[in-house]
C-alpha cells in the first residue's frame, strides 16, 4: 500500500505492519517518524515551511490513516493535516486535534478550535492527568507512554483499533478504528492490554473517579469489556438525572445487578441514594468490586445487595406501603434499573417500575417476542431485537432510546423514561 501526499516529494509506504517513508531529494529540515508503540527513526522532508514537521502513524487499520503534526510556537503540538480514508477509499476529514479527538473539513474550524474553551480545559487538565498517571501504579502506569496519549480525550476508535475480537470460532480477528465491525473479547483484562492502551484506559477511568478503584482491584476481576459498558450505562443514569432537574431520588434498584459495577457507580457518586443491587447470588467479583472501592477511599455506605429476585423487591415494596399510614404511595424518588435482564426480567421490571410511578432505564437482552408481540416475525436477529425494543420503548412510554457502541456491547439500546408511568 502507499499513499502519495499532497506535496510533490513525500511518499508513504505501508510494510509488514509498518510506515516507512521516502523523502526526496535531499531534506532541507528535520522529519520525524512515529510508528507504533512508539518505535521511531528519523529521515528527511522537503518543506517550505521553516516549523517542525512530524508525521505520526496509528496502529495498522484497514485504510490509510496519515497525520502530520507541528509545533505551534508554545510548546504545544498540535495536528496539522491529515489524510484519511473511508471503505469507499473517499476522503473524510483534513484537520484533526488528536488531543480532543476531534476532526474538521477545514482549516479554519480547526484554528478556532484550537483558541476554543473545550480544547484549552483540556490543555489546562494536562499536567495534572499526567502527574496522576506517573503516579498511578503498576497496573497502568509503564515509563514508555509518551504524555500526548495519556492527556488525549478518550477515544473509543483509537483504543479498540487492534484489540481481539469476540469470537464463537477459532478463526480470530481484530477490531479496526472506525469500523463498528465486531466487539471486544470479553476475556480481555486491563493487564492484557499494551500500554499505550492501558494509558487509553487509565484516563478514561480518571475522568470517571474509578482508576484507583480498577487498579486495586484483583486482575481477574478487572475486565474492559465489563469496565466499558459499565461505564457507558452510568453516563445514560446520569443523564435520566438530568432531564429529571431539581428532582431527586430516594432509592436506585439495580435488578440482577450481576457484578455490580453499574450499581456501585451510582452509589459512589451519589451517596444521599440508598442502592439496593439485588442478585439470586451475590458473585465473587461484586465483593471484589466493593472492596477496591474502598479501599481506594470511596466506602460506599449506602450501597446494599439483596439476595432475591424481582420478587424480592415486590415484598419490600409492599411492606413499605403497608407501614405508610396515610396509605398514599410516595415511591415517585425511585429509579429502577435494569442492566441486561434474561428472558421476562425486562418487561416485569418496567412494569413492576410502572406501577409504582418510578423511572426506569433498561438495557434490553434476550427479550421474547411473545412477551411484545403478537406478530410472528421471520426476520434477521438484530432487526427482531430492534423491533421488539421499539415494542418496548411504545408500551411502557419511554422518554429516551440511545445506544451503546456495538464494538462494546452486541445488545447496546437503552430504554429509559424519567418521570412518571
Amino acid at each position: 500500500f502507499a499513499l502519495q501526499l499532497g506535496r510533490p516529494h513525500h511518499m508513504i509506504s505501508y510494510l509488514s505492519g509498518c510506515w516507512l517513508l521516502f523523502a526526496y531529494p535531499a531534506p532541507a529540515s528535520p522529519f520525524s517518524l512515529h510508528l507504533p508503540d512508539r518505535a521511531h527513526c528519523t529521515a528527511g522532508a522537503s518543506r517550505a515551511s521553516s516549523q517542525q514537521l512530524q508525521l505520526y502513524s496509528v496502529p495498522p487499520t484497514s485504510f490509510g490513516s496519515l497525520l502530520l503534526q507541528t509545533d505551534n510556537g508554545n510548546g504545544n503540538a498540535f495536528l496539522e493535516e491529515v489524510v484519511t480514508t473511508n471503505n469507499n477509499n473517499t476522503p473524510t476529514q483534513k484537520f484533526r486535534c488528536n488531543i480532543c479527538s476531534r476532526g474538521f473539513d477545514k482549516q479554519k474550524q480547526y484554528k478556532e478550535h484550537l483558541v476554543g474553551k473545550k480544547h484549552n480545559a483540556i490543555m489546562d487538565q494536562a499536567d495534572d492527568a499526567w502527574r496522576e498517571y506517573q503516579n498511578s501504579g503498576p497496573v497502568f502506569f509503564h515509563e514508555t507512554v509518551a504524555r500526548e496519549v495519556v492527556i488525549a480525550v478518550w477515544s473509543l476508535d483509537l483504543f479498540v483499533d487492534g484489540l481481539q475480537a469476540r469470537s464463537r470460532s477459532s478463526i480470530k480477528s481484530v477490531l479496526a478504528n472506525g469500523i463498528n465491525l465486531g466487539q471486544i473479547d470479553p476475556n480481555i483484562r486491563v493487564e492484557d492490554l499494551s500500554p499505550n492502551k492501558r494509558a487509553m484506559i487509565w484516563r478514561h477511568l480518571y475522568t470517571s473517579n474509578t482508576a484507583d478503584m480498577v487498579n486495586l482491584l484483583p486482575p481477574q476481576y478487572a475486565r474492559v469489556k465489563e469496565i466499558l459498558e459499565s461505564l457507558e450505562v452510568f453516563r445514560h443514569i446520569e443523564k435520566l438525572l438530568r432531564r429529571r432537574g431539581n428532582t431527586t431520588y430516594g432509592n436506585i434498584y439495580d435488578v440482577g445487578c450481576g457484578h455490580g459495577l453499574v450499581g456501585m457507580l451510582c452509589a459512589a457518586a451519589y451517596p444521599h441514594i440508598r442502592v439496593q443491587c439485588i442478585d439470586r447470588v451475590p458473585r465473587e467479583s461484586f465483593q471484589a468490586q466493593r472492596t477496591a472501592f474502598e479501599a481506594s477511599g470511596m466506602s460506599l455506605d449506602n450501597l446494599h445487595f439483596v439476595t432475591g429476585d424481582l420478587t424480592v423487591l415486590e415484598e419490600n415494596v409492599l411492606h413499605a406501603q403497608n407501614n405508610n399510614n396515610s396509605g398514599i404511595k410516595d415511591n415517585s424518588g425511585s429509579l429502577l434499573l435494569c442492566v441486561h435482564g434474561c428472558k421476562s426480567l425486562t418487561h416485569e421490571s418496567i412494569e413492576l417500575a410502572c406501577s409504582n410511578n418510578w423511572s426506569w432505564l433498561s438495557l434490553p437482552c434476550c427479550l421474547q417476542a411473545e412477551h411484545h408481540l403478537d406478530a410472528s416475525m421471520k426476520v434477521k436477529d438484530d432487526t427482531r431485537f430492534g423491533i421488539l425494543c421499539g415494542a418496548i420503548a411504545a408500551k411502557y412510554k419511554a422518554d429516551s432510546i440511545a445506544e451503546i457502541d456495538s464494538r462494546i456491547t452486541g445488545r447496546g439500546i437503552v430504554l429509559s423514561f424519567s418521570g412518571k408511568c
